[in-house]
């Protein structure tokens, strides 16, 4: 087990130390990362923490009601915006039967969107919610909620926001539910990729040096779809690529 102790002491001063001038934002989705990391916000700058609840008619209840008892009690200043009408407007600009993966895609840039339009407003910092498992798979929004100035848990695996979040005694709650992004009615990560976070993890923490013991510990078949994941989405985490003249 890591010293979550020590990781919690170093990122709360990253935050201290890098955002220095600035108030921390971020969207709390009533998930178990965004509630990691608005703690830490809150620990680090427990008066100019800020955060943007930003449900859907379709967003999860629990999770609504997780992520208002998550600001109310680390003491977050924050706000609810609905972000229905935005994505009704851009479903009849562009197509009314739109792939539940383009609404999703759609929503996580409405919401960022709304993040750096109110950072600016309140001299802030969008601080970023995506764990180590999500940035390697490529499993999430470019633009969306890949997006951010600082990332506090870009080097936590999945499988360790959980610990990481009983250590820093996130309630419950946030632990015990099946992860997802709550982008459309019924979602789930692992249903998305095909495999548990227990098992994508171990992959992802063996493909370079220890590739053949994943392979025999869960076969060809799971090591090839989470190392073809990792390979097609590489491009997620480098800068845009800039054409040499």
């Amino acid at each position: 087990m890591k010293g979550y102790q020590k990781i919690e002491e170093t990122l709360v001063f990253s935050l201290k130390d890098k955002t220095k001038g600035k108030k921390l934002l971020l969207g709390v989705s009533g998930g178990i990362d965004s509630a990691v990391v608005a703690t830490l916000c809150a620990r680090a700058k427990p008066d100019e923490t800020h955060a943007l609840i930003m449900p859907t008619a379709s967003s999860n209840k629990e999770n609504m009601d997780d992520a208002l008892n998550l600001c109310e009690k680390l003491n977050i200043k924050y706000k609810v915006l609905s972000i229905e009408g935005i994505l009704n407007a851009f479903y009849e600009t562009i197509d009314v039967n739109l792939s539940n993966l383009r609404k999703g895609n759609l929503a996580a840039r409405v919401r960022m969107s709304l993040l750096y339009d109110y950072s600016s407003s309140i001299n802030a910092l969008v601080i970023g919610t995506s764990n180590k498992s999500e940035l390697m798979l490529g499993y999430g929004t470019i633009f969306g909620d890949l997006a951010c100035a600082i990332n506090p848990i870009g080097e936590l695996y999945k499988s360790e926001i959980f610990e990481f979040a009983k250590h820093l005694g996130v309630d419950e709650n946030f632990i015990k539910k099946a992860p997802s992004a709550d982008l459309w009615d019924g979602q789930s990560d692992e249903g998305d990729i095909g495999y548990s976070y227990a098992v994508i993890d171990e992959i992802l923490q063996n493909l370079e040096n220890n590739k053949e013991q994943a392979i025999k510990k869960f076969g060809l078949k799971a090591v090839l779809d989470i190392e073809n994941r990792v390979v097609s989405n590489r491009f997620k985490r480098q800068m845009p690529l800039i054409v040499k003249i």
